[in-house]
């Protein structure tokens, strides 16, 4: 079985729709890190993207926009200034699906947009005007717009009461592996564990998908659990840091801070 398929089937069949629909797409896929997002996006479309954009965390504005551009001259062969600002390089992106054929849909993908709306950069408002002065009515485009910061994409998208209000056609979040899943995944990937090692693996990594890619058949179940979390500098040791640390601006809340912070905590996979 193609691996992708172990527990994204309705994922898959969401994002089929959309590549039927006969008109323009806004596509939300999100989730906490490490669930598998861009994985789910790439698998399906086979880097068949008319243009993708990946944002770069803690990164300024004008690191994301040269991004932008070598992303563009990448996709067109054509070399331009890096854009001075969001607005601008907006109709350079519209300029390009302009240019495209209207026949063939216009998959654009933009992964970790959180990242790309740093302070004061305009993004966000960029974004707004691109969508629905040209994108909404462009019927073969699908946009994509990815990340882990689910509060920043449900706010700012879903919710998003200004520009973007009530424009997404598709949600889709993705959610750990089930423990079923959990042992599919296990079984395609060669391991002879027992059903009580892998319900007890389940309820150490929760079903996140990268967790279990770092997992080695070769290993038993308790050389695996050694392996990852504590072996010197072991490949989980500081997972919970790394973490809190691209989920929030700042790694020091205040009590009051953190108990209105603690849903959305939990809705990434994190207890407190």
């Amino acid at each position: 079985m193609d691996k992708i398929l172990i527990g994204r089937k309705e994922e898959y069949k969401r994002l089929d729709k959309c590549m039927r629909e006969l008109t323009s797409q806004l596509v939300i896929v999100y989730g906490r890190r490490r669930v598998g997002k861009t994985f789910l996006i790439n698998q399906y479309f086979n880097d068949t993207y008319a243009f993708k954009l990946t944002g770069a965390y803690n990164e300024p504005k004008e690191v994301q926009l040269e991004a932008f551009s070598e992303e563009l001259y990448r996709r067109t062969g054509v070399k331009k200034e890096t854009p001075n600002d969001w607005r601008q390089a907006f109709r350079e992106l519209r300029e390009y699906i302009e240019g495209t054929s209207l026949s063939d849909k216009c998959v654009v993908f933009f992964d970790e947009m959180p990242w790309l709306d740093t302070h004061k950069s305009g993004f966000l408002k960029a974004f707004e005007f691109f969508w629905n002065d040209f994108g909404s009515a462009r019927n073969n485009l699908v946009f994509i717009v990815c990340g882990s910061a689910t509060s920043w994409l449900v706010d700012n998208i879903e919710h998003n009461k200004g520009g973007l209000f009530n424009r997404q056609s598709c949600k889709i979040f993705l959610s750990p592996f089930s423990l079923r899943e959990t042992e599919e995944y296990l079984i395609n990937k060669n391991f002879s564990w027992s059903r009580y090692d892998i319900t007890e693996l389940y309820m150490i990594l929760g079903g996140i998908p990268y967790y279990l890619s770092l997992l080695d058949s070769s290993m038993s179940y308790s050389q695996n659990i050694d392996n990852l979390f504590f072996k010197k500098k072991s490949e989980l040791w500081d997972e919970f840091d790394h973490l809190y640390n691209t989920l929030f601006k700042t790694s020091v809340l205040t009590r009051s801070q953190l108990i209105k912070a603690a849903p959305r905590l939990k809705e990434r996979g994190i207890a407190i």
